[in-house]
């Protein structure tokens, strides 16, 4: 009795991949959402701050959402919740009065130190006894399709 085994298709893994990657990314957000809780963060506020204080002179929203991958709208929601807690402040563009500047603030140094170390540790306990030749394949795939989304 011989058992005839298919191997999967190129389509058949690349829709495994596609539904692996959306899974990975939900659950992934879910578990660092649980994690950042204790400290009374999310993982989207966590982002923009560290994507703010990452710019020296501060990052206009319009940038701030593409690095983010969010709609403009949704950072000006996220943008308005960081001043009222008084982490970062808007100003003015010098080049463009319609734009808005946004910069880190010395209050959000502590919650942002706290989201840092809670976002290693993780990585830390998610990256364990990951073959590093892997993990190189799996950013330079990631890599390809992010440029490939970014084109189109």
């Amino acid at each position: 009795m011989s058992c005839s085994h298919r191997a999967p298709s190129d389509a058949d893994v690349r829709a495994a991949l596609a539904q692996g990657l959306l899974l990975a990314g939900r659950r992934w957000r879910a578990r660092l959402n649980e994690r950042l809780k204790v400290i009374g963060k999310t993982d989207a506020r966590c982002a923009a701050l560290a994507e703010i204080a990452g710019s020296e002179h501060g990052v206009v929203q319009r940038e701030l959402s593409q690095r983010l991958g969010v709609e403009e709208p949704t950072v000006v929601r996220l943008v308005d919740a960081l001043e009222a807690q008084n982490w970062v402040e808007r100003r003015a563009h010098d080049g463009d009065r319609r734009a808005k500047v946004v910069q880190i603030k010395p209050a959000a140094a502590p919650v942002l130190e706290q989201a840092q170390e809670i976002v290693a540790d993780m990585h830390e306990e998610l990256f364990a006894d990951i073959n590093p030749a892997d993990l190189d394949a799996c950013l330079r795939v990631l890599g390809q399709l992010s440029d490939r989304l970014e084109r189109d």
